[in-house]
């Protein structure tokens, strides 16, 4: 069995690509929206987030022989485990990791308590787009109000937003990616100055949401990726594809 740890929409892609062998898959995502997403695929999808310890189960009750490994890029948590169980149980593992782009004049953190602290000091509305999983870290900010938050329009992304003391005027839920010119229209709506970012590549809409507020003179801060020195990795899903139909039937 090959496990490919989806829920993104590479692994979409990814799954999207394979018209055969897809009999010998099972795929896992976090979410019931992922699995939802997965719908049309006909597959076997689990949703269970999982530890290390977790994962070795999961790997022997389903004798998986190969992991694919498409969960976001700062899942960081998920792919180390995923690896450990790798080689404790000398199964092969694959990694598609989006491509990282460079950007002039933008402000940059690696860390996410170091780029709320600066955000805390500014002046002027501020659009988030760092996803729901992030808001409570905004919580009791002093320009709080200030702050637009960028969510996908699912009951659980929205509440989490609600919780931290948000307002409706203050969530956009909305599922991108866009267009450089759909990202402008938002921020001339809501008079957005600072935007906050991660380094989500093309599928996340990466270059179109940072361009396009360079454009409009708005600063951009950016979440840089965490950094993991994967077993093997590549972000050509040509290349993963290759792989994956290597060796099948063995």
């Amino acid at each position: 069995m090959d496990w490919i740890i989806g829920g993104t929409k590479d692994s979409r892609c990814f799954l999207k690509s394979l018209t055969e062998f897809r009999e010998n898959i099972i795929v896992t995502t976090i979410s019931e929206y992922g699995k939802k997403l997965l719908d049309e695929y006909n597959l076997k999808v689990i949703v269970k987030a999982m530890e290390e310890n977790e994962m070795l189960e999961f790997v022997e009750k389903y004798n998986v022989k190969r992991i694919f490994d498409f969960t976001h890029p700062y899942a960081i948590n998920v792919s180390k485990n995923a690896m450990k169980v790798s080689n404790y149980k000398n199964i092969e593992y694959y990694r598609f990791n989006r491509k990282t782009y460079e950007y002039d004049n933008c402000i940059e953190f690696n860390r996410i308590e170091e780029l709320v602290e600066f955000v805390s000091n500014l002046n002027g509305n501020i659009l988030s787009t760092l996803g729901s999983n992030n808001v409570k870290k905004f919580e009791n900010l002093k320009n709080l109000k200030n702050i637009y938050f960028r969510v996908l329009p699912t009951v659980n992304a929205i509440e989490k937003v609600e919780n931290i003391g948000v307002m409706a005027k203050n969530i956009i839920g909305i599922q991108g990616p866009f267009s450089e010119n759909f990202n402008c229209t938002i921020y001339n709506n809501y008079n957005i100055k600072y935007l906050i970012t991660k380094e989500s590549g093309d599928v996340g809409g990466e270059k179109e949401k940072i361009e396009s507020a360079l454009r409009d003179n708005i600063k951009v801060i950016i979440l840089k990726k965490p950094l993991l020195d994967y077993s093997w990795e590549t972000d050509n899903l040509k290349i993963i594809l290759k792989k994956f139909k290597e060796n099948i039937g063995e």
